[in-house]
């Protein structure tokens, strides 16, 4: 069992409860039934948080059993849903929903996935409380929707309106009050408590894997941060991009197009880089872009400046990239296997661009994560999915690369290696210790915060010496911690 000084496991969760309140939920509650896995983890712990005692589960669960048996539908099952609004005027429906403006009608359009339709109309009233996250992420939640056959435009019918919406996340909170709960806790306390937040048991991992799992986090909280992690199956990439953030967005293999990661010209609507704060191309080994030259190297351009160009228009975004895919693990080794010439071989040909892969921030050596099985799942309480993200949507905002350049000088290093440097110290800072201002950062912590931020990056160059040792080769990692120098 881990220990934080004298503090156990057992302790430290009565420190969560004490001091987080109704911030935390008992992790293993929402774990019951296997078959809502589908169900993003924010949208179960809402249900949990509203129905479920904790002293006496059981009633809760099979009342959110029924909740979702009668109020969420397949996709098969559109037409009759459909159906039952029209018969009954008006009928509630919990999903996915999203707002957009079309311009050209000067109307607001809702799109209920739910309904396979992307021109519901929508109530002034849910506009007005919840403009900022429908028209931006998304949120789930449940909806009242009314059938009216008589509205029209330009004789086509519109008849789906929703009512009433009340969204299955927070919206609104305060990072003060985070930042000053930090306070409370030792720095093994808080790793552990945000490990258990993501849903794994901290006990059953080295310090090393919990650091590791912090990194698949900064996407969410440094923005334009670019990560690739590979290695073997069933450790939990995808488990992680699903589950952390309704901010972060999936593309599984497939096909790619400048349409849906960019802007599709036909609808003039942004794609997903230019909506959402992750993008996690999963089985990127498996992954092919439709047009592939003009894909790279649009996604090239903005992996370095943020910006990208369609058409005579051009967009800044915000989004991070991470890149996940597997590669043959020697396992009892923790290595990956030999028969690679580069760790980058298992990624598609028009991805083996050395300016492409230069743009990678990080590389996380996902062979050193163990397979997740069900005892490696969190058994304690930790933050609500649906408050942590907001959090770290707000966590995004604050510049701490500052705090790393008030303590660190680097010598001899490219601009690039020093932001990706930076960018990864200063995501992990914003994690770990959101609270210390430049003058509170230890040197001790900002020297450990540099050292998993260095090997990454130089696990990155390392690889690209082997792809074009001319211009890769002999880079140094030199720089001055107050006044102390480091070489790696």
């Amino acid at each position: 069992m881990t220990n934080h000084g004298s503090t156990t496991l057992e302790a430290l969760n009565k420190k969560i409860e004490t001091v987080l309140g109704d911030r935390i939920i008992l992790k293993p509650l929402t774990r019951w039934n296997e078959t809502y896995k589908e169900f993003p983890r924010y949208v179960m712990e809402y249900l949990v948080a509203r129905y479920v005692d904790p002293l006496a589960p059981v009633v809760g669960q099979r009342k959110i059993d029924s909740v979702l048996s009668e109020h969420y539908t397949e996709s098969a099952k559109r037409e009759l849903i459909k159906s039952r609004i029209k018969e009954a005027g008006e009928y509630t429906l919990l999903g996915q929903l999203t707002v957009r403006l079309d311009q050209y009608k000067d109307h607001y359009w809702a799109d209920v996935p739910a309904l396979g339709d992307n021109t519901v109309r929508v109530s002034q009233r849910v506009l007005a409380e919840y403009r900022d996250v429908l028209m931006t992420s998304g949120a789930w939640g449940t909806m009242a929707i009314e059938y009216d056959a008589t509205y029209e435009i330009k004789g086509k019918k519109f008849p789906f309106y929703i009512r009433e919406f009340t969204p299955f996340q927070i919206t609104r909170l305060d990072v003060d009050d985070y930042i000053a709960k930090r306070r409370a806790f030792e720095d093994e306390e808080w790793l552990d408590l945000l490990v258990q937040s993501i849903g794994f048991n901290p006990t059953r991992f080295s310090r090393r894997v919990k650091i590791l799992m912090m990194l698949r986090l900064v996407p969410f909280v440094e923005s334009n941060f670019n990560l690739i992690e590979l290695g073997p199956r069933e450790t939990g990439k995808t488990y992680t991009y699903r589950n952390t953030s309704n901010r972060g967005f999936i593309v599984s293999g497939g096909k790619a197009t400048p349409a849906t990661l960019f802007y599709n010209k036909g609808t003039r609507r942004l794609g997903v880089i230019g909506l959402k704060h992750v993008v996690f191309f999963d089985e990127i080994a498996n992954t092919r872009f439709d047009d592939a030259e003009a894909s790279i190297s649009v996604l090239k351009d903005y992996m370095q400046t943020g910006k990208f160009t369609r058409g005579d228009q051009e967009f800044t975004g915000q989004c991070s990239i991470v890149l996940g895919g597997n590669i043959d693990t020697d396992v009892e080794n923790s290595r990956p296997a030999d028969k690679y010439d580069h760790l980058f071989a298992v990624l598609p040909a028009e991805l083996q661009d050395t300016a492409f892969l230069d743009r990678i921030h990080a590389y996380l050596p996902g062979w050193e994560m163990p397979k997740i099985r069900p005892d490696n799942y969190a058994t304690g309480p930790g933050f609500m999915t649906d408050y942590m993200a907001e959090i770290f949507a707000e966590l995004r905002r604050l510049n701490f690369q500052t705090h790393i350049a008030a303590k660190a000088s680097f010598e001899g290093m490219t601009g690039r290696n020093q932001d990706a440097i930076k960018k990864t110290a200063a995501g992990l800072l914003k994690l770990l210790h959101p609270h210390l201002s430049p003058d509170e950062l230890l040197p001790r912590v900002a020297e450990d915060l540099l050292e998993i931020a260095v090997e990454m990056r130089k696990r990155v160059i390392d690889q690209l010496a082997k792809l074009q040792p001319s211009e890769f080769a002999g880079v140094t990692y030199g720089y001055r911690l107050q006044g102390r120098k480091y070489d790696l």
